[in-house]
Order: C-alpha cells, then sequence, then structure tokens
C-alpha cells in the first residue's frame, strides 16, 4: 500500500459547508446543559464522519436518480448523535470525484437537517454554484 493510499482521500468543502456545521452546533449562553450536550455531541459525530469519509469515500448511500436527478452521482450519510433513538434528523450529502473510476477527493456539499429536505435543496444549489 502507498503512503497516498494510506492517508486516505482528501475530503473539501463546498463554500458554506463549515457554515452549515457552525449553524448546527451553535451554543449560546442561554442555551441550557442539556442542548449544550447535544451540541457538543454532533460536533463529534460530525468529526467522525470527516475521518469516516477520508478513509472510506464510499461510506454513504449513493442517492441515485430518484426525486433529486441533480444529485444523481452524490452520496449520502443519515446521522444523529449516538443518545437520539429516532428516525436520524440530519444528512451529510456530498460527492466523490471523479464521479467514475477511483475518487481523487471527497467534496461535502452540506451537512443539514433531513427535515424539509434542506439538506438536499442546499446541495443542489451548492452543486449548480460549484
Amino acid at each position: 500500500m502507498t503512503a497516498a493510499a494510506a492517508a486516505g482521500v482528501p475530503v473539501t468543502f463546498a463554500k458554506g459547508v463549515l457554515d452549515d456545521v457552525r449553524d448546527l452546533t451553535a451554543i449560546s449562553l442561554e442555551d441550557d446543559r442539556e442542548y449544550s450536550a447535544e451540541a457538543e455531541a454532533l460536533k463529534q459525530r460530525i468529526a467522525e464522519l470527516l475521518v469516516e469519509c477520508k478513509g472510506n469515500p464510499f461510506l454513504g448511500e449513493l442517492m441515485g436518480p430518484g426525486l433529486h436527478p441533480e444529485l444523481v452521482h452524490c452520496r449520502r450519510v443519515r446521522f444523529d448523535i449516538p443518545s437520539y433513538s429516532g428516525k436520524p434528523r440530519f444528512r451529510l450529502i456530498y460527492r466523490n470525484e471523479p464521479t467514475d473510476g477511483a475518487p481523487a477527493e471527497c467534496h461535502w456539499l452540506t451537512v443539514a437537517p433531513r427535515a424539509g429536505l434542506r439538506a438536499h435543496r442546499k446541495a443542489r444549489q451548492r452543486l449548480r454554484s460549484d
């Protein structure tokens, strides 16, 4: 195995992804301790996804043509914090580039809530502007 293969695939971010993460994990002085703990757990989970994507760019499920044909070559990871027992509330949507063959990079388009298809809308918008 080469050193490059051992290091994994670089993860890059579309403009706005880091803002997504900051918005999802923001803690204000008025927030209670439980909310603060959840925000910290969410930060940790997003950091874990970063490491997982770097090691395995095929981690997410291929979205396919479905309801969002613009995202046909994108992958999604449904995720939440470990203490949450319901349906995962968040989505990571990314695209391996190039889309055929061995990826040279894992390009994150959004990390956003599932509700109202917000993650899908942001990913479509960022894919167009990239």
